[in-house]
């Protein structure tokens, strides 16, 4: 009996302990990743798409430039998930502009090019 009460115990007392998950405004979101974004963590979304290139050579290629690649699910594919709820479109969407604009639309659909002709 009392080493049922001091299990409860200690599990009550691991499940307070847990972090909770901070909710980000949009405004916040943008702020993390311009601050991201001019301490050169960059972070490039990506759609998930079919194999019609080399998602690991398309991962290196950008690794090369210092960009990490990251994938967007489309909506629809799996419900929304609370980091939806948690406005990290809003990340997203900041983080891309910001290397669209460092380093042109063009520069990414170049190295998607070369990773399907590497693919193929």
């Amino acid at each position: 009996m009392r080493l049922g009460f001091f299990f409860a115990l200690f599990a009550l007392t691991i499940s307070c302990n847990k972090k909770q998950e901070v909710y980000l405004s949009c405004e916040q979101q943008h702020k993390k990743a311009k601050n991201d974004f001019n301490n050169n963590k960059f972070i490039y979304f990506d759609y998930l798409q079919s194999n019609d290139f080399d998602r690991k050579l398309y991962s290196r290629l950008l690794q090369e430039n210092n960009i990490t690649l990251d994938t967007i699910v489309p909506e629809g594919f799996i419900p929304l998930s609370s980091t939806d709820l948690n406005n990290e479109h809003c990340y997203i969407q900041m983080m891309n502009n910001n290397l669209n604009a460092k380093f042109g639309h063009q520069f990414f659909d170049s190295l998607r090019l070369k990773a399907t002709i590497k693919n193929n």
